[in-house]
C-alpha cells in the first residue's frame, strides 16, 4: 500500500488560523489523498484535539512527549531515538553518507530526509543500496526540494523502490509538494483514482493564509493560470481534443480551461475568442487588423489581453472599417 504523508502542519506554527479552519486543512488534505497528517505540537494544542477523519503523526523533539500527547498513529522525531512508535529523521545530503545507515538497521521504520541531489548521480543505484543497508526498516523517504526535483524523487520512489513519502501542501517545507505527488501518482498507477482534487483551490486559500506565502500563478496543479492558452495552435488542438495539450481534465483540480489573447495569438484563437464572447464573426481581413493591434497592445503591455480589453480592440477595429458591433 502507497502511504502519502503530509508535513505542512509541523512548518507552521505561528499561524492566525482558528482551530476550525485547522480541522478543515486537515479534512481537505485526507480528501484529497493523503494517508497521514504530520502535526507539530503547537499546532496541535491549537486544534484542541484531533479530527475523526484520518491518521495523524507528532513531530516531537523527545520521547518524554509520548506520555503528554498520546492517542496519535506515530510519532517522528529529529533524533535516533529507539523506541516502537517514534520514527527517527535522518538528514542525509549526500550519497556518500548513507555508509552511516548501517548503524540504524535495528530501528523498525526511519524516515531519511534530503538526498535531493542524487538524479546527478547514478541515482538507482543509490536508492537500491539505501534499502540494501536497511532491509528490515520501513523506510519513509523525505527529499528536499533545492535542485527542483523533490517531485519527481518522491515518484520515482513510490513507483519503484519503497511505498512511503513525506511530502508537503505546495512544497512548503521544501519538500516534494503533496498534490504533484498524489496527481502523479492518480495518472501514473491510478492510486486513489476516486479522490477529490477540487477541493484544491480551497485548500490553496487556507493554505495562503496559514502561511503567509502566495501561490505562483503557473505552479504546477494549484496555479490559477496552468489552463490558459494563447497560442493558436494550441487553442485550436484543446478546442478538438483537450487531452492533445492537457494531461488531466482542468476539472478534476477545480479549474477550466481558458483561452487567453496575446502576441503569440494567431487568427483562430481570434475566431475561437469572438464565439466564445459570442460577437458576430467579422471578415478575414478585420481578423488580420484584429490580430495585428492584439500584437502590439499585449507585447507594450508585455501581458496577455483580459476580455474587456479584447473586445474594445475589435470594437475601435470595426468602428474605423465602418462595421457595426455589440460586445
Amino acid at each position: 500500500m502507497l502511504i502519502i504523508i503530509d508535513n505542512t502542519l509541523t512548518a507552521i506554527d505561528h499561524t492566525r488560523s482558528s482551530k476550525e479552519e485547522l480541522h478543515l486543512f486537515c479534512e481537505l488534505l485526507f480528501t484529497i489523498g493523503v494517508d497521514i497528517i504530520e502535526l507539530s505540537v503547537e499546532i496541535y494544542e491549537k486544534m484542541e484535539y484531533l479530527p475523526d477523519m484520518g491518521k495523524y503523526y507528532l513531530h516531537v523533539n523527545s520521547i518524554d512527549a509520548l506520555e503528554k500527547y498520546p492517542g496519535f498513529h506515530g510519532y517522528t522525531c529529529r533524533h535516533a531515538v529507539l523506541e516502537d512508535r517514534v520514527i527517527p529523521e535522518i538528514q542525509i545530503n549526500d550519497p556518500r553518507e548513507l555508509m552511516k545507515l548501517k548503524q540504524l538497521r535495528e530501528y523498525k521504520e526511519l524516515r531519511i530526509v534530503g538526498l535531493d541531489g542524487i538524479l546527478c548521480h547514478p541515482f538507482e543505484k543509490i536508492l537500491k543500496d539505501m534499502m540494501k543497508m536497511l532491509p528490515c526498516s520501513s523506510i519513509h523517504f523525505c527529499p528536499e526540494n533545492h535542485y527542483h526535483c523533490a517531485s519527481a524523487l518522491a515518484v520515482l520512489w513510490l513507483t519503484n523502490y519503497g511505498n512511503k513519502v513525506t511530502s508537503s501542501f505546495a512544497g512548503h517545507k521544501n519538500n516534494a509538494a503533496t498534490e504533484e505527488v498524489i496527481m502523479s501518482m492518480r495518472i501514473s498507477v491510478r492510486r486513489k483514482p476516486n479522490s477529490n482534487l477540487t477541493v484544491l483551490p480551497k485548500l490553496s486559500q487556507l493554505y495562503e493564509k496559514f502561511s503567509g506565502r502566495t501561490i505562483g500563478s503557473k505552479k504546477p496543479i494549484l496555479g490559477k493560470n496552468i489552463f490558459q492558452v494563447e497560442s493558436g495552435i494550441h487553442a485550436d488542438g484543446i478546442n478538438k481534443n483537450p487531452a492533445t495539450y492537457e494531461a488531466y481534465d482542468p476539472k478534476w483540480v477545480g479549474q477550466k480551461s481558458e483561452l487567453v489573447i496575446g502576441k503569440h495569438s494567431g487568427s483562430k484563437a481570434i475566431h475561437l475568442k469572438l464565439m466564445e464572447l459570442q460577437i458576430p464573426l467579422p471578415d478575414e481581413a478585420e481578423i488580420s487588423k484584429i490580430l495585428k493591434k492584439v500584437k502590439v497592445i499585449s507585447s507594450n503591455n508585455r501581458s496577455s489581453l483580459s476580455d474587456a480589453e479584447f473586445a474594445k480592440i475589435v470594437r475601435e477595429v470595426l468602428a474605423n472599417e465602418g462595421s457595426k458591433i455589440h460586445c
